[in-house]
């Protein structure tokens, strides 16, 4: 397989890992959050990449399903490593955030009946409204460019309104926007820089090589879970959903994680009302958002045995995020030696582009759902049923989101405190 080249000089290995457990403990803010954190690292500070190659690298993970952020850590930790570098910086980039989200999904089941533990849960269900609303209008401005990605988002909301299966809906998105004409839909302005010659026969079989390998890791370890059955009787369950989630997860995890969490509920894993709760851990938590995957694992064993709920648990999180997270490293480091060669502007690039505005759909079809069940009392929507005092600090959360660029944590947090509060004051 291929391993990268001489040009940077790999850092002793103690300083090395340190460097990824700190990035993964400190990774708050989102996907931009964490490439600023990862860029003050490996380029400011360590020089492992230069800026030109981080940015190359950062295209290509955006281009890719799954998380973004995780990946160019992946990548960056291959450059300097190999093979083995990538897997020690990809799995401490997430360790911390999956430590802590397993955490707080342990008190979250076990202090569901206790006040105040409940009420702090409830508590952030607005913050939550504000940050999954400002995501749709962020990632819209950045998607929706031309009447072509405005007719897909529009289309892409239709079709889910109307209860078509997200797969299909990306699905047919991505072929759409790979036949429209190079006119049709906004490009990057990049071309492809020619590689080498022998370099597209030499990246190939190593992305064949290393996609074989990951495909038969993921197979032996899904017979295992089959065989041994853990989290009472759902691990292959959560296994292949969450296996899905990251390969659908294009344009982000916010284009994927309503229906992975409208799955959940649908089989009993999460109550309607723990959507929230979930949202809140991946926004809160260092590390990726789609460890909201960790949580709902965690959940769906802890309902399933209540006799042992406490291991059942701990089995569905750490199934459910090592196989979100296994097809991530495969397909980052199957492409990473090709990462200087690509760029923008190819059929791939508009077909992704087509993904991008359905994920918008998505996100804002979520926003709205939340909205509603957050706003107004039982989900119904009536001038008389409106929680005003929720709508004030849902907007509130908005304002320090946007406005003050006050760090989510602490918002959901503050969210937190003023649930406790409100229940205390006899106001909830």
């Amino acid at each position: 397989m291929a391993e990268p080249d001489s040009a940077v000089d790999p850092p002793a290995s103690s300083n090395a890992w340190r460097t990824w457990l700190a990035v993964g403990a400190t990774g708050f803010g989102g996907p931009a959050g964490q490439v600023a954190i990862l860029h003050r690292e490996v380029v400011d500070r360590k020089r492992w990449l230069g800026d030109e190659e981080f940015l190359a690298a950062l295209r290509v993970c955006t281009l890719l399903p799954g998380p973004e952020a995780q990946q160019l850590a992946t990548y960056a930790g291959w450059r300097i490593g190999g093979i083995a570098g990538g897997i020690v910086a990809g799995t401490l980039f997430v360790l911390p955030g999956a430590l802590l989200v397993t955490a707080l999904a342990w008190l979250h089941a076990a202090g569901r009946d206790v006040p105040l533990v409940a009420s702090a849960f409830a508590g952030v269900r607005p913050a939550v409204v504000a940050l999954v609303g400002l995501a749709a209008w962020r990632i819209g401005r950045k998607s929706i460019r031309s009447a072509f990605s405005a007719a897909m988002a529009i289309a892409a909301a239709a079709a889910l309104f109307a209860g078509a299966p997200f797969p299909v809906v990306v699905a047919a998105c991505f072929i759409l926007g790979w036949l429209v004409p190079p006119g049709g839909a906004e490009t990057s302005g990049d071309h492809p820089k020619q590689p080498a010659m022998g370099a597209v026969p030499r990246g190939l079989r190593h992305g064949v090589a290393v996609v074989a390998i990951a495909a038969a890791i993921w197979a032996v370890c899904y017979g295992l879970v089959w065989l041994a059955g853990g989290a009472g009787g759902r691990a292959t369950s959560i296994a292949m959903l969450f296996t899905e989630t990251t390969l659908l997860s294009f344009g982000g995890a916010y284009a994927v994680v309503p229906w992975a969490l409208d799955e959940s509920v649908s089989r009993g894993w999460l109550d309607p009302s723990e959507r929230y709760a979930a949202l809140a851990m991946g926004e809160a938590t260092p590390g990726p958002l789609i460890l909201v995957v960790t949580f709902i694992g965690f959940l769906a064993g802890w309902k399933a045995v209540p006799a042992s709920a406490a291991a059942a648990g701990i089995e569905g999180a750490c199934t459910a995020t090592f196989f979100a997270f296994l097809p991530s490293f495969g397909m980052i480091l199957a492409v990473a030696p090709a990462v200087e060669s690509v760029r923008g502007g190819s059929r791939t690039g508009r077909a992704l582009t087509a993904v991008g505005a359905a994920a918008v759909a998505t996100i804002a079809i979520l926003a709205v759902r939340l909205g509603r069940d957050a706003f107004f009392d039982d989900g119904i929507i009536a001038a008389g049923r409106i929680d005003f005092a929720t709508v004030a600090i849902s907007a509130f959360a908005a304002a320090a989101l946007a406005g003050a660029k006050v760090p989510t944590p602490i918002v959901v947090l503050a969210a937190a405190a003023v649930g406790i509060l409100r229940i205390q004051l006899g106001f909830g």
